[in-house]
């Protein structure tokens, strides 16, 4: 029987490495082969710095309807932790740009990374808060086996994350975000209105 997709969610990694058109021709395969639901959420994870707004433009004139950016830190130390490589400025530029256009937006986060303090996460979750987006993900930190960063934990050249911080951290971000009123609907997602809670999350 026909089944209608409802939401479809480019992401884990950075889909944005690839050209617009690529992402736009997986989009119009999955939408010949099983059809649209009425008002379906189409949704790119973006790197801030492999996207610009001509790149944005394409993908909504294609019938995508939202971006979700991978801020993880204000904190240049911090990405620098995390081996993420852009501009946090780009981020700010690349929303508005996003707004702009008429594609709903957001941001990620994520927190614990081994060297940031509750005060760096303060600052990420103020910076984003500021760019008034849709919607923001807060992400706490998993040290996956075979990584970089795993290998450095193990050998005593990073600590390990703190538990009880990470939990501190949580809690901040709850506090912040409710202050700027985005209500939490998912254990790691923040919308401003239920309209705009992501469909593909729930």
């Amino acid at each position: 029987a026909p089944r209608p997709i409802a939401t479809i969610f480019f992401g884990g990694g950075t889909p944005t490495l690839l050209a617009a058109e690529h992402l736009i021709a997986i989009y119009q395969a999955l939408e010949k082969t099983f059809g649209l639901a009425p008002a379906a959420e189409v949704t790119t994870e973006a790197n801030p710095d492999s996207v610009d707004r001509e790149y944005l433009q394409k993908l909504k004139n294609a019938g995508f309807t939202r971006v979700s950016f991978g801020m993880q830190s204000a904190v240049p130390e911090v990405l620098k932790v995390l081996e993420r490589t852009h501009n946090p400025d780009n981020v700010f530029v690349n929303v508005e740009a996003a707004k702009d256009i008429g594609l709903e937006t957001s941001v990620d986060l994520i927190y614990g990374t081994p060297g940031e303090s509750l005060a760096d996460w303060e600052v990420s979750l103020r910076t984003a808060i500021s760019y008034d987006t849709d919607h923001i993900s807060a992400y706490s930190l998993i040290v996956e086996p075979g990584t970089k960063l795993f290998r450095q934990i193990a050998s005593g050249e990073v600590a390990e994350p703190d538990e009880n911080l990470h939990a501190d951290m949580y809690l901040l971000a709850e506090e912040l975000l409710t202050e700027a009123g985005f209500s939490n609907y998912e254990i790691s997602n923040w919308a401003k209105d239920v309209s705009k809670r992501s469909k593909h999350n729930i």
